[in-house]
């Protein structure tokens, strides 16, 4: 049988990737297996797609192990000889065990093929097993617990910022714009970067950018980090105030609920796909968020005065 046709068995195109092939493996076998349908003509399929990844994996090593010894500049022809007897003997092994396999009943080969399956299972499992106990234990998971400790701080210094703590207005005024940059902000108004006197940067309107040259302008500012709440103008003894866009609170909640994933790892914790996915982005991503954080707009400093700078 040729490989090509191999991998029509396992429904996937050819490839090298074992990771690709077990996967396709799995699931055909889970639907094929005798525990799950007990049907004669799924248990040739089951035999069938076992062979073929059992075939697979060794076309695979064989042509791995070619590449290398290709590769080797220190090669000698003594070494040839013994791969080329090695390979005669897999070659030999592997003809007597198709005459085998052919001799051999029905039964006999839907057994064999359910003993491999189990125990592809049983080395998965033990291979998951130690990626848990890798992870959940020592130092990777003390690393782990700290940044959950410190987004689960920040996500509640951010929602008692914008909700709870009392918010302080200041004047300002615009000291640089770009209008000729601007999009569409989540108000569906055109908007545009400004720096304030203040040195604070912000996306706001164009109609409060016009309004600002003669009229006065406010910043209404959370007392922690500072941010700007809102743009306010004073005009014809109104108050007209936007929310800056692209901001921390325009987005809100976000921001709290993306802090928050590493928490939702922790209360998880169990051998899943989504505990391993919440792990690693807690652990390699979330730190540069934090990072980020931090940097914007300088509440690392309101962070060591407490919120009493600016």
């Amino acid at each position: 049988m040729s490989t090509k046709r191999y991998f029509q068995i396992l429904g996937i195109s050819p490839t090298k990737d074992e990771k690709i092939i077990k996967k396709a493996y799995r699931k055909k076998a889970m639907k094929y297996h005798p525990d799950r349908n007990p049907s004669g003509a799924a248990k040739d399929k089951f035999i069938e797609i076992t062979e073929a990844y059992e075939r697979l994996l060794e076309i695979i090593t064989y042509s791995s192990n070619k590449q290398n010894t290709s590769q080797s500049q220190s090669t000698s022809r003594q070494t040839y000889n013994r791969q080329n007897q090695s390979q005669g003997r897999r070659n030999t092994e592997h003809n007597n065990s198709q005459r085998t396999s052919r001799t051999s009943t029905r039964e006999e080969r839907a057994k064999q093929a359910q003993q491999r399956y189990e125990h592809m299972k049983r080395k998965e499992a033990l291979e998951n097993d130690r990626y848990f106990q890798k992870i959940t234990t020592g130092k990777k998971w003390k690393q782990f617990k700290i940044i959950m400790y410190t987004c689960t701080i920040f996500a509640l210094l951010f929602t008692l910022d914008q909700f709870v703590l009392p918010t302080k207005t200041i004047g300002s005024y615009i000291v640089e714009k770009n209008t000729r940059i601007n999009y569409a902000g989540a108000h569906y108004e055109t908007t545009s970067p400004v720096i304030f006197n203040n040195g604070q940067k912000a996306w706001i309107s164009l109609d409060i950018i016009a309004m600002e040259e003669t009229n006065y302008m406010f910043l209404e500012r959370t007392f922690f980090f500072k941010d700007i709440k809102y743009v306010k103008v004073w005009r014809n003894n109104n108050w007209y105030q936007y929310t800056p866009d692209y901001s921390l609170i325009s987005t809100f909640p976000l921001v709290p609920m993306v802090l928050l994933l590493p928490l939702l790892a922790f209360f998880i914790k169990a051998k899943t796909f989504y505990f391993s996915l919440l792990f690693n982005i807690s652990s390699y991503i979330m730190p540069i968020i934090l990072i980020l954080f931090l940097l914007s707009n300088d509440r690392w400093a309101h962070l060591l005065t407490l919120g009493l700078l600016g």
